[in-house]
Order: structure tokens, then sequence, then C-alpha cells
């Protein structure tokens, strides 16, 4: 009798042995097809099909419900399709899987931003910001540079998008704002070498022409003002800023 319990034991003992490696082996093979999915996911969205994305990330998600890159990719599938209640939904998922999760706080801020929530949006920029390995911190410095911006808090505003612009020198949008939060300022000297960065990088982004045009007015450079608000014109010929520069232009004459 103690032999046959020992040999049930001893037999169980094996049993069990043989499902851990077992259930490990699953769970890597199911990772890997999770990881499948994902990367066909990321190249729908590479060519702006969020359907066929999310069927692949909500399909990978069952197999690997814990991987916070893949909550952040159906929250950016998700902010495709307009549905910003299930992509913050995603993006705080991310967050408590991957607390140090700079790239989801920055991207739960933006959505905040939209939202008209400006401090809570300040809030997780910042928060993308405490960590100090975060690869992309320009992305929310540039952030928090629009939203003190919007709230006219330019001091602020210029810190970060000088942060941007240290970080990244050919920025053309943050030299944009910059130029925007020292006219807030009334520092026009800065506000115009600003947007002479925007135009020298992105010559042929209307916006910086139309600002560098306008604040040249301002300054008293009407000639100099008539070359970049003529580039509007040229650039955006039916659309209302072409329709703002050409307002302009016939006040120069």
């Amino acid at each position: 009798m103690r032999v046959l319990q020992i040999t049930r034991v001893l037999v169980l003992a094996l049993a069990l042995a043989t499902l851990v490696p077992a259930c490990a082996t699953d769970k890597a093979l199911n990772k890997r097809e999770a990881d499948a999915m994902r990367d066909r996911g990321e190249r729908f969205l590479q060519v702006n099909q969020p359907t066929m994305a999310l069927k692949e990330f909500l399909a990978a998600l069952e197999l690997n419900p814990d991987d916070p890159y893949l909550h952040y990719d159906l929250a950016y599938a998700y902010d495709q399709k307009g549905v910003s209640d299930k992509s913050e939904f995603h993006l705080k998922k991310a967050i408590r899987l991957k607390p140090d999760y700079s790239d989801a706080y920055n991207y739960l801020g933006v959505l905040y931003f939209r939202k008209g929530e400006v401090d809570l949006a300040i809030e997780q920029y910042n928060k993308a910001l405490e960590n100090i390995l975060y690869l992309s911190p320009q992305n929310a410095h540039f952030n928090l540079g629009v939203a003190y911006l919007s709230r006219k808090e330019y001091n602020l505003a210029v810190k970060h998008l000088e942060e941007v612009v240290g970080l990244v020198p050919n920025y053309a949008a943050a030299y944009v704002n910059l130029g925007k939060a020292y006219e807030g300022l009334h520092k026009y000297g800065e506000a115009r070498r600003s947007y002479e960065k925007a135009v020298e990088f992105a010559p042929n982004a209307p916006e910086a022409q139309l600002h560098l045009g306008k604040l040249l007015i301002l300054m008293g450079d009407r000639r100099a003002a008539i070359k970049p608000l003529s580039e509007v014109v040229r650039l955006v010929p039916d659309s209302d800023m072409a329709r703002e520069a050409q307002s302009y232009l016939n006040l120069l004459k």
C-alpha cells in the first residue's frame, strides 16, 4: 500500500513537471503570434487602414492582454476611428502595465488637450518627462509649449519650446509656436528670428510665412513683409490663409 501511494505521488509529480514547460511554451507561442498580429496592425496603420489594424490588435489582445505596447497601438487605432473614450481607456491600461511609459502619458495628454482639459493635459505631459530614459522628450516639451500658449502663459511656453529646438534644431512647427510666444511677450526681435527659422526649415509651410509677414508689418518693415505674404498666396491660393495674406498685401500697395 505504501509503495502504491509513493508511485501515485511520483506519477503526479511527473505529470506536473511536464505541464509547466508546456504552459510556458504555449505562452511563448501566444506572444509570438500576438506580436505578429501587432506588426500587421501597425502596417495597416501606416497605410491609413485603422479598421483592419483594429482587427489585428483585438485578435492579438486575446492572446497577450498584458502587452502595454499593444494597448498603445489600440489607443492609436481607436483614435483614428474617432473613438476617443476607448483610446483613453487603452492608454490608461498601457500606463498601468508600464508606469514609466512616457509615450502613453504624452498621448493621453493630447487627448485631454483636444477636449479642452488643459490642466489634465499638462499633468500628463509632465509625467512623460519624469522618465529620464524618455527617448522623445521633445514631443512632451512641444505639447507643453502649445498648452501654455493656449493659456497665454508665454514665459512657460517659451521655456518648453526652446527646449524643443535645443533638442531638434530643425523643428519648424516649434519655431512657429515659439514666435507666437515671443509675440505674446512683445519680444518682436526674438519672434521674427523664430519665424524666420521656421521658414528656413519649412519654406513651403504657409503658416510660418503668414506669421512672419504679419509681424514684419507690425514692426514697420512693410517692404520685407511682401515676400512671405506673397508666398502664402502662392502656396495655398484657395484658402483662408491666402485670403488673409492678400488682404495685407492690398494694404501694402
